[in-house]
């Protein structure tokens, strides 16, 4: 079975999107490059969007609409996927993290995944019973490779004062995950700082989020209990960015920030 024919149209609004792409080509008996020519992309990009690997724009989709007389039909399906949930929304997330320039995230409970030392994601995952440690483990280090690339993203970072004082694992795993911030902060594309408990509510009280830079989009992930929601149109995406600026606003700068870490990071010795 190829990748194209295990595509099951109930599963999510994305699937029954390429599947859609795909039933209507076949159904007008064309061949993948003559509606390649159509929406104006290579042939391998309409066979990756019917095998569910890539996804179109809002163009293309208009594209197909015109060419194919179907009254808006894949431009509000592609509407639809977007702002609905989709269950196999973490994939598309690491996708759009691996391919972003600008990665901004607020956490108010813990250090961010890109953030974490080995040990620290051992004893928080342990914590949260997930099943599988070691594979989760393994997969959050492979995503943390993008901040040894040639051209890594930046990534700014914000956490509330609470997440360097609430201990995960031993002394010594919070001394080390602490120390760890510091050397990334040092970095030139790593911004690091602390939103002091003084500052009271924020727009952050919420619950986390990010937002990811990828060309001209603004991509956004809204953490929730079992799970979190991916935000790839909308007014929303726009939204968490500006609530990202006003926490931002609140935090302490730079230095501020690195003394803050460096006297919770004494207090695990």
């Amino acid at each position: 079975m190829s990748v194209r024919e295990s595509i099951d149209p109930r599963s999510s609004l994305w699937a029954w999107l390429a599947f859609d792409v795909w039933f209507y080509r076949t159904q007008k008996k064309l061949s993948l490059a003559q509606t390649a020519q159509i929406v104006k992309v290579a042939r391998g990009t309409v066979s990756n969007w019917e095998a569910g690997r890539l996804r179109p724009s809002d163009e293309h989709m208009k594209r197909l609409d015109e060419a194919w007389e179907t009254g808006g039909h894949f431009e509000r399906l592609l509407f639809f996927a977007r702002t609905g949930h989709d269950p196999d929304w973490f994939r598309q997330y690491l996708q759009y993290e691996s391919a972003a320039s600008i990665i901004k995230v607020h956490s108010g409970k813990a250090i961010p995944a890109l953030l974490q030392t080995e040990d620290y994601m051992r004893a928080l995952l342990t914590r949260a019973g997930v099943p599988d440690v070691e594979r989760e483990t393994q997969a959050r280090l492979k995503r943390q490779e993008i901040l040894v690339r040639t051209e890594p993203p930046y990534l700014w970072v914000l956490i509330d004062q609470e997440v360097l004082e609430c201990k995960v694992g031993s002394g010594a795993v919070m001394g080390a995950q602490l120390q760890r911030l510091l050397d990334l902060s040092a970095l030139h594309r790593v911004s690091v700082r602390v939103v002091p408990r003084s500052a009271g509510w924020h727009p952050g009280h919420d619950g986390t989020f990010q937002v990811l830079k990828i060309g001209s989009r603004e991509i956004a992930y809204a953490g929730a209990q079992i799970g979190g929601r991916l935000i790839e149109a909308g007014e929303e995406a726009t939204i968490l960015a500006i609530r990202f600026d006003e926490i931002g606003a609140i935090a302490l700068h730079g230095d501020a920030s690195l003394e803050l870490v460096e006297k919770a990071m004494r207090s695990y010795e």
